[in-house]
């Protein structure tokens, strides 16, 4: 170190490194930052001098600017128009990866006990990204004057909540929230609602500025001091809107700017980014006590106790919106509403109150929508399943919906961004290519109309109006299904009364053991590939497998309880009356059809996609999995009767089956649906 005067004016092996900062391997970032880290904590007077020189201190900006530039790129690829949202997904994971990173780097260097350089790290992170941020949401913006989306801004400033604790950036963060719920009839005529907000938000890092000049950092206790004064004169702004802490809040949601007017927003992800953001600041065990009893989530337990706070004194009004989410119709996509009900059952623990008649007509309505959807998963391929999924989400969903705020990742939002909002040149060009598709089918089908001698190709080429279709994704929806009903279950508790901790799928379980009995060997239903059956009532007929040739078969349904099979045996070459299983498929989705113009040929229809359970996980399908295509057995009957007959005990096997499982959920989804 060169210390001429007794002057730090260089540190080359500092210096050096910071050269590697931005380096694009990650194994030489880590090493550099490793080397800073160590060189902060060196307990020296002129080394901290050193670093708190403009010329040293510069790294700390350009710190937070690589930091900004980072979420900018994550904007830009929310708003991609060549990716996929597999795409999206992975690039947004990359890089909201090296944001924790970051993160995580600064908090170490705030951990070091040293008041100058927390000082400086402290108020680069709040000019240079909390405010900024910050004035993108109380200004009531999409975006900012740098383009950093609302979206990306309530994400990092969750993130950046969940890993600075221990520091006082919750309370910064928690007074300007605050300051967004003052309505625009306290501010003064002459001025505009965002000039106030502005001045609100600007005043906060005023009082901080003066915090710092009426006390030497140095001495014990300033730290608390200087919060002390910014909270006195932010409690001050708040006290202004004592009116509107005890009205009740009628007034449009067009009228409320800041944090307000993004939960009710029509956009979904503003909404569900706005209440993770207030209840991470809520649930913060740093948030200053008269901020948390402002914001009335935390300490506030009765509904006497929330008269004085600002945002629990309108948990009603947020229910009501959340549950318009849950009832929507059509319904909206299954993440958003997974999330919607955990703010809501976060909410309904604080509300000590019983819900208005529209509230829980609301949630009536959605909870036997999402029965009703259930339900209608019986006549479909999956439903031999519905009872162990049902299990399985059960335990999902309650994980889910119990994960304080501060594990919750907030990734979710720009997941949901980037589904919901597509960029709309990206749109106009989908909806140009559509319609040039359109007219190329349509000059097409006249073509072939006009020449009779050229065969029409079937409608389903033409216009695939089913869209996404296969048990892979009949699987999904089931799945899905399942999991709005679920959540409905464990949100009902909390409206209606009852027990949260009961699970009535227990009985699900006891009532499937109890049922199933005792099993004998020459069950059919516990046969297996390659197992020797009786043959019993089975119908002869042929099929022809690929690479093997046409060979001579009998077909025996057979259903048991929840099992249901339909089993291919060949005559066993030494016993008459017995045969070898060659091959088996579920009755659950095999959709028996007799061939129209062949009578004798029975289609039945395989699912080839077969998910694999466990108890605490269920397979879904992401947006990169490769299905398989549907594939199907043709069987070839002797007569026509012997194919209606084939047709008909498999459609009576199959309905035992579903019987089974019907009465086996009935208690669960409410015996009425099945009337």
């Amino acid at each position: 170190m060169n210390m001429p005067s007794d002057t730090a004016i260089s540190l080359p092996l500092y210096d050096e490194a910071l050269k590697f900062a931005n380096h694009g391997e990650k194994m030489i970032q880590i090493a550099v930052r490793a080397l800073t880290l160590n060189i902060y904590n060196v307990a020296d007077e002129m080394v901290y001098q050193f670093l708190t020189t403009p010329t040293a201190s510069a790294y700390f900006s350009s710190l937070i600017l690589n930091l900004k530039n980072k979420c900018l790129h994550v904007d830009a690829i929310i708003n991609g128009v060549k990716e996929s949202f597999h795409e999206k997904k992975r690039d947004l994971l990359s890089e909201t990866d090296r944001i924790l990173d970051d993160f995580y780097y600064l908090k170490d260097i705030l951990c070091i006990p040293e008041q100058r350089l927390n000082k400086l790290v402290t108020e680069n992170i709040v000019n240079m990204l909390i405010l900024p941020m910050l004035l993108t949401l109380l200004n009531n913006r999409l975006s900012n004057d740098t383009g950093l989306s609302a979206i990306t801004c309530l994400y990092v400033l969750c993130r950046l909540l969940q890993v600075f604790d221990g520091t006082n950036l919750v309370n910064v963060i928690g007074s300007a929230v605050l300051f967004s719920f003052m309505p625009p009839n306290v501010t003064d005529a002459a001025e505009s609602v965002v000039s106030a907000r502005l001045e609100q938000v600007n005043g906060l890092a005023v009082c901080y500025q003066e915090g710092e000049e009426m006390v030497d950092l140095q001495h014990e206790g300033a730290e608390n001091f200087m919060m002390n004064y910014v909270l006195k004169h932010s409690l001050e702004f708040t006290e202004l809107s004592s009116c509107f802490d005890s009205s009740p809040l009628e007034n449009s949601e067009n009228e409320w700017g800041g944090i307000f007017s993004c939960i009710f927003s029509r956009n979904h992800s503003l909404m569900l980014g706005s209440l993770m953001l207030l209840f991470t600041v809520a649930d913060s065990k740093d948030l200053h006590y008269q901020l948390a009893a402002k914001i009335g989530f935390s300490q506030v337990k009765t509904a006497s106790e929330m008269i004085g706070s600002t945002v629990a004194g309108h948990i009603q009004k947020i229910v009501n919106q959340l549950l318009k989410v849950l009832a929507s119709e059509p319904p909206l996509s299954v993440p958003i509403l997974l999330h919607a009900a955990w703010f809501l059952r976060k909410l309904l623990v604080f509300l000590d109150q019983k819900l208005e008649d529209n509230d829980c007509h609301l949630f009536k309505t959605s909870y036997e929508v999402s029965c009703g959807h259930l339900y209608e998963e019986f006549d479909r391929c999956w439903f031999d399943h519905i009872p162990d999924v049902l299990k399985s989400e059960w335990a999902n969903c309650k994980t889910a919906l119990e994960e304080s705020s501060q594990s919750k990742d907030p990734f979710f939002l720009l997941e949901l961004a980037s589904i919901q909002n597509p960029p709309s040149g990206s749109m106009a060009f989908l909806l140009l290519s559509s319609f040039l598709l359109l007219f190329i089918f349509l000059l097409f089908y006249l073509c072939c109309l006009l020449l009779k001698s050229i065969v029409l190709p079937p409608a389903s080429f033409l216009f695939n109006i089913s869209g996404n279709t296969g048990p892979a994704f009949d699987w999904q929806r089931m799945v899905d299904c399942v999991k709005v009903f679920v959540l409905h279950l464990q949100l009902k508790p909390f409206i209606f009364g009852g027990d949260p901790f009961d699970n009535p799928l227990a009985n699900l379980k006891n009532s499937y053991l109890a049922q199933s009995g005792k099993r004998y060997p020459s069950d059919l239903s516990l046969a297996s590939f390659g197992s020797e059956v009786a043959l019993g009532s089975g119908i002869p007929c042929k099929i022809a497998f690929s690479g093997a040739g046409t060979r001579d078969i009998y077909v025996i349904p057979i259903a048991r309880e929840i099992s249901g099979k339909l089993l291919l045996v060949e005559r066993h070459p030494l016993h008459s009356r017995k045969g070898v299983v060659i091959a088996i498929a579920p009755l659950a989705g095999l959709d028996p059809k007799i061939d129209e113009e062949h009578p004798t040929w029975l289609l039945v229809h395989l699912r080839d996609f077969e998910p694999r359970l466990r108890s605490d996980e269920t397979k879904t399908l992401d947006s990169h999995t490769s299905l398989p295509e549907q594939g199907r057995w043709i069987l070839g009957f002797l007569s026509a009767k012997d194919c209606k007959a084939a047709f008909s005990v498999i459609l009576e096997e199959t309905r035992k089956q579903r019987s089974f499982v019907e009465n086996l959920v009935a208690p669960v989804l409410e015996e009425k649906l099945f009337k």
